[in-house]
């Protein structure tokens, strides 16, 4: 047998050598399974790994008002294989109303890759209230200062902000009530025990259908179709009522320009995908897609605005 022949024998033998299978884009997630964070996350991914032809894994880190979660994607390499799907708890209320107890500073330690999608707040007032918009609300409360209260899911919490900025607005002189969730809110709100909730339309919508609340305004500046017909706070005569939950996506910092690019063009491109954004406002939130600036922007915005009302009214968290 021949040199040659005895090679290609040999060749024909051995099989092929498996290209190494890539490992997966981590997509950090601060909220627990079946949370509304959590379903967008779920929904996004795979759109997004189909825009970077690699795929993308959901790693949900919950807890700590999502600080850990925060804290871990920052400590990752920066190689693009690490991402963090969060929302306006840790870049904008967090540091906002707990600035000394973060690990993390929110822009210098991350680099931000789009904007995804954003809710407002509706405000919400309990069915035992004799009013049925927010002017009447406002008057309503106005007549009883200091028997008037909102509910929240605890101190320094989105639902607390909101009600407290809507408290100094219309300078309603209300009670704060702080529960470990909003469902113990609305069991309350039922019974006429807490009065107003500033809360997502996706955690609102079974309690609006059962009529034990009643929408009166949302916290953007325009309508959105996630409550058709209700008015934005300014149309209801509260322009200074103006919030958003965003969510968006960052990496650590130190990212290189190459990877960056890359990764930017996917999140966004996968943040418009139409059929996308149909099936998320099934879930509560509205397609609001930005890039890493207007991520950066937002952010800002909302961190400034609750960092503002923190030291006015001196909200504390332990």
């Amino acid at each position: 047998m021949t040199l040659r022949r005895t090679l290609l024998l040999s060749a024909l033998a051995t099989p092929a050598l498996a290209q190494p299978a890539r490992n997966p884009v981590r997509l950090i997630v601060p909220f627990p399974a079946g949370g509304a964070t959590d379903s967008i996350s779920r929904l996004y991914a795979p759109v997004l790994a189909a825009k970077l032809g690699e795929p993308v894994v959901v790693e949900n880190r919950p807890g700590g008002g999502g600080i850990p979660a925060a804290e871990a994607a920052m400590r990752a390499a920066p190689d693009g294989n690490t991402l963090l799907f969060t929302t306006s708890s840790t870049h904008s209320v967090q540091p906002a109303v707990n600035p000394r107890g973060l690990p993390y500073d929110p822009e210098r330690d991350f680099t931000p890759l789009a904007l995804i999608c954003g809710t407002p707040s509706i405000v919400l007032i309990s069915s035992t209230i004799p009013a049925t918009t927010l002017g009447e609300f406002i008057a309503w409360a106005r007549q009883r200062r200091g028997q008037v209260n909102y509910g929240s899911s605890g101190v320094g919490t989105a639902p607390h902000l909101n009600g407290a900025l809507l408290d100094v607005l219309a300078d309603l002189g209300m009670e704060h009530v702080p529960y470990r969730g909003t469902g113990q809110v609305y069991t309350e709100m039922r019974r006429g025990e807490v009065h107003v909730l500033l809360d997502s339309p996706s955690t609102a919508a079974p309690h609006l259908q059962s009529g034990a609340v009643r929408a009166v305004a949302v916290t953007w500046a325009e309508r959105t179709e996630l409550v058709p017909g209700v008015p934005t706070a300014a149309e209801a005569g509260l322009p200074g009522l103006l919030t958003n939950t965003w969510f968006g996506i960052f990496a650590p910092a130190r990212l290189p320009p190459e990877v960056k690019a890359k990764l930017e063009a996917a999140t966004l491109a996968a943040a418009q995908d139409g059929d996308y954004r149909q099936r998320l406002l099934a879930m509560g939130a509205e397609a609001r897609p930005g890039n890493g600036e207007a991520l950066t922007r937002t952010a800002r915005e909302e961190r400034e605005r609750w960092a503002g009302l923190v030291q006015r009214l001196r909200i504390q968290v332990n």
